[in-house]
């Protein structure tokens, strides 16, 4: 893209001026213009967040899989000696269920 001299001579006025034939746009800011500092905010924490915080805090310090129990369950496996009773499997179903509806 090429920008000929004519367009860049109105960019130039409009950063100067803040006009570009009637439109009025606002003059951005001098760079070296020193900010003003923010005003002080002050936060309570309750002591229930600060502990909900702590908590969040741990948890998420907790491996997304727990590579222990995979591995033993994988050796198990391929032992033929991981073994789970179909009731076993319907009991957790409900119970979980239950858990489920009660919360």
């Amino acid at each position: 893209m090429k920008i000929s001299v004519e367009e860049y001579s109105r960019v130039l006025q409009l950063s100067r001026t803040g006009r570009v034939g009637a439109a009025v746009v606002p003059a951005p800011p001098p760079i070296d213009a020193p900010e003003e500092p923010l005003p002080a905010v002050r936060v309570e924490v309750s002591p229930r967040a600060q502990e909900i915080r702590q908590i969040k805090f741990l948890l998420d310090e907790l491996p997304d899989v727990r590579e222990e129990l995979v591995q033993e369950l994988r050796q198990k496996i391929e032992a033929g000696e991981y073994q789970v009773s179909s009731a076993e499997i319907a009991d957790l179903i409900v119970r979980r269920t239950v858990a489920d509806n009660v919360r």
